[in-house]
């Protein structure tokens, strides 16, 4: 039953048949726009021109660190890294997110995560 046709109501006055429609043609509204929204968000984050696993000399583009620095810094678990030993491997992705929170040692957002996943402020 369509609600197009009939005269306007109040929710409550609304036979289910007539709520069932409303309801439908909301979501086929709605949800499209909402998706469509929700994958342009998601693509927005995601360049496609760089790998996301990079080695010593690009994470040291990225982070503008020296190379000496970043193999200490790995050490020390100070950096996140893929890879400890030699080849050194850096995800791009965590390298940029571990910049953007003030640079927090590996432990400190170990520790974090941790206390997130028990629900510990």
């Amino acid at each position: 039953m369509e609600t197009k046709n009939t005269p306007e109501k109040f929710l409550f006055q609304l036979t289910t048949e007539e709520f069932d429609s409303l309801f439908r043609g909301m979501l086929n509204d709605i949800v499209p726009s909402l998706v469509k929204e929700g994958i342009k968000e998601h693509l927005r984050g995601i360049n496609v021109d760089q790998p996301d696993t990079i080695g010593l000399e690009e994470a040291a583009k990225v982070t503008g660190l020296k190379t000496k620095s970043i193999y200490s810094k790995v050490c020390r678990l100070e950096i996140p890294a893929i890879t400890r030993g030699r080849p050194l491997l850096f995800s791009r992705a965590e390298l940029e997110k571990w910049m953007k929170t003030g640079r927090p040692s590996v432990p400190e957002t170990m520790a974090k995560e941790w206390r997130e996943k028990r629900g510990m402020s």
